[in-house]
């Protein structure tokens, strides 16, 4: 799925559950883009990154619940109120994906994938990504107005 995408469907959830504002946002936007670092970081500015790259298969451990759950509880043991942004954020991130014809790994190490239809940048995605974007505005208009 596309990072848009991604960040559309995250909104709407932020929005849903959000406490406190701002550590929410930062972190919940970390965490909603950084199973997709692999991708981000390979701009060509990042000579080292692009090289590292080849460590981290497509869709292989950042794209896992296994790496979400050690994180998430890493920072409720340090970092208590980043903990369920981060969570939701890398969660929802991993759900959409899991809805994409390349699919997860959802427990990685383990070879099992969750695999769905829908096609990265097609007519579905289009429509998914609009629908959360009319879903957030509603959100936003009935929690600040």
């Amino acid at each position: 799925m596309l990072n848009k995408t991604h960040l559309a469907i995250g909104a709407f959830f932020m929005l849903f559950f959000m406490h406190n504002v701002w550590v929410y946002l930062v972190v919940f936007l970390i965490a909603t883009l950084l199973p997709n670092a692999t991708s981000i970081l390979s701009l060509k500015g990042f000579k080292v990154l692009n090289q590292a790259k080849g460590l981290v298969k497509k869709r292989g451990m950042l794209h896992s619940f296994t790496l979400c759950f050690i994180i998430t509880f890493l920072l409720a043991w340090f970092l208590p109120t980043a903990a369920f942004p981060f969570f939701l954020g890398y969660g929802v991130h991993l759900l959409a994906d899991s809805w994409t014809v390349e699919g997860i790994r959802p427990f990685w190490p383990l070879k099992y994938e969750s695999k769905g239809k829908l096609r990265r940048d097609g007519s579905v995605e289009n429509t998914l990504f609009y629908s959360f974007i009319v879903a957030d505005i509603l959100l936003v208009w009935f929690l600040f107005f």
